[in-house]
């Protein structure tokens, strides 16, 4: 909880009892006046751990994201006071998101040790780059527009590559229409069942390597493999040891873009696509639906509390009223920042809906077709031709020597772990516990399982255990830090054993 401005202040007693609750609720005082500091009345709340005053100079904003990336934050302004509290919300709730993918990196981690297993067979997406010099790209979203861009996209085949990602790949084939590529990467079992409705069977479907790996059951390919940075550590690590040193596709679109459809949109830029007209991309839910129909859901969803899901009113691009959620707005700024930046595309917003994109033209998907859609292509023979000449060398036969060293590893970290925490009792730096630290981050699977979750850790555990004695502090933190570390560890560990058992997904 923020609040902006300490003149004239006193806590009130429902804010206490809040603090009280949990430990790690913490509670903020902003001030641009050094002088309130000395006017401030409340000295006993400078003796609270758990309360904290920041003297607001530079970029505060990104200085307390970094201190407190969380999703769910309450900002309060005092009267008379100016503060960006949205942004201080996006910008947490961004780093929030990246710190929650390190800390339950073992669901990402056994997605992307299982994929690996399929590059034998795949193609190397991202040496396309400049293959479609000049063509027309559509990107398709999922939202309520796409209805209106259906029946023209059914005559397109031949004249732009059109990519459908995530929940679009279904709404697409429902209409009977097959995008040139299908497009995948979000890591939670909610992407298998949007998928499994699809009827994407044939056809080149490009992959994150964190993708669920249940979706491979929706499609018999071919399988495209697209180095995008999302994979952690371990994506890094794998792509070190297998020599796969492509330019990563997406990080240029920025930390904010969260989605299939930023993915999409940075790989038909790489492609050398021209224009890049988005669809059903309204990031909003026009007339109170997410989806376009074909998608089996739930439009009446439960609120959810966290900041990226806060549901804000905007204008959409005719100037009417639409609900939106944070994310959203974030991705289309994103998006935003995107086009602006890239000279070798020009974007049209075609999505008859939605809140539209800043600098973006806004097109009918009809108007958009018939100025830049003329041009008659063998698009499915090139595509074809393109997989043909990509293939990613790696064999079968890679993997189980791999598999085998970061297991022994594994086991040594988990032992010189468990040494750790027998001399964090005695809190104080003994030349076991300073050796067992130092081999601990030696080991190769600390460097591919557990290093940025080490990192997060230290930077997140302060707030659960406050503390005004800064020696006390240090030695609870570090103790709960190394129980979590063997938590993880042991769940790599399974992961890796299951794989040594069952090297190849059926």
């Amino acid at each position: 909880m923020y609040i902006v401005g300490l003149i004239g202040f006193s806590l009130p007693e429902q804010i206490v009892d809040w603090l009280r609750e949990k430990q790690e609720h913490a509670l903020v005082f902003i001030e641009e006046e050094l002088g309130a500091f000395g006017a401030f009345q409340e000295e006993e709340l400078y003796e609270n751990p758990q309360i904290h005053f920041h003297f607001s100079q530079g970029d505060v904003i990104e200085e307390l994201s970094q201190e407190f990336p969380l999703d769910r934050i309450g900002v309060f302004v005092g009267e008379g006071r100016e503060f960006d509290a949205l942004g201080l919300e996006r910008r947490s709730a961004a780093l929030s998101a990246l710190y929650s993918d390190v800390l339950f990196s073992h669901k990402i981690v056994e997605n992307v040790l299982t994929n690996y297993q399929r590059l034998p067979g795949s193609f190397a997406a991202n040496r396309w780059e400049g293959a479609f010099e000049g063509v027309p790209a559509i990107i398709c979203g999922a939202g309520p527009s796409l209805e209106r861009a259906a029946p023209h996209l059914k005559e397109l085949s031949d004249r732009a590559l059109i990519f459908g990602g995530g929940s679009a790949i279904t709404a697409l084939t429902r209409k009977g229409i097959v995008p040139h590529f299908a497009m995948a990467l979000d890591p939670n079992p909610e992407e298998f069942d949007r998928l499994k409705q699809s009827w994407f069977f044939e056809g080149p479907f490009l992959f994150a390597p964190r993708l669920n790996r249940e979706v491979f059951a929706c499609s018999n390919g071919p399988f495209g493999y697209v180095k995008t940075d999302t994979g952690g550590l371990t994506e890094s690590w794998l792509e070190e040891v297998f020599g796969m040193t492509d330019r990563p596709i997406g990080p240029d679109m920025g930390e904010e873009a969260f989605s299939v459809t930023t993915l999409a949109i940075s790989y038909a830029v790489a492609l050398g696509c021209n224009p890049i007209i988005l669809t059903g991309v309204d990031l909003a839910f026009t007339e109170g639906k997410r989806y376009a129909s074909g998608i089996e859901a739930e439009d009446g969803e439960k609120e959810d509390p966290r900041a990226l899901e806060k549901r804000l009113m905007v204008k959409d691009i005719y100037g009417n009223s639409v609900e939106t959620l944070l994310k959203w707005i974030m991705e289309a700024d994103a998006i935003s920042a995107f086009a602006k930046e890239t000279t070798k595309a020009r974007f049209i917003n075609a999505s008859e809906g939605g809140i539209g994109f800043t600098g973006i033209e806004n097109l009918s998907f009809a108007r958009a077709i018939e100025t830049y859609c003329l041009e008659q292509r063998d698009l499915k023979g090139r595509i074809h031709q393109q997989i043909q000449e990509t293939p990613l060398s790696i064999s079968e036969g890679d993997f189980a020597e791999h598999w085998e060293d970061l297991h022994v590893s594994l086991k040594k970290c988990i032992a010189l772990n468990e040494l750790i925490l027998l001399e964090l009792v005695k809190k104080r730096e003994t030349g076991k516990l300073l050796i067992a630290q130092s081999d601990l981050l030696e080991e190769k699977a600390y460097h591919c399982f557990l290093e940025g979750i080490d990192l997060s850790l230290s930077r997140i555990l302060p707030r659960y255990f406050p503390s005004i004695d800064l020696n006390e502090g240090k030695w609870k933190r570090e103790k709960a830090k190394h129980q979590e570390l063997l938590l993880h560890m042991k769940n790599f560990h399974e992961i890796l054993s299951s794989l040594r058992k069952y090297p190849l997904p059926t």
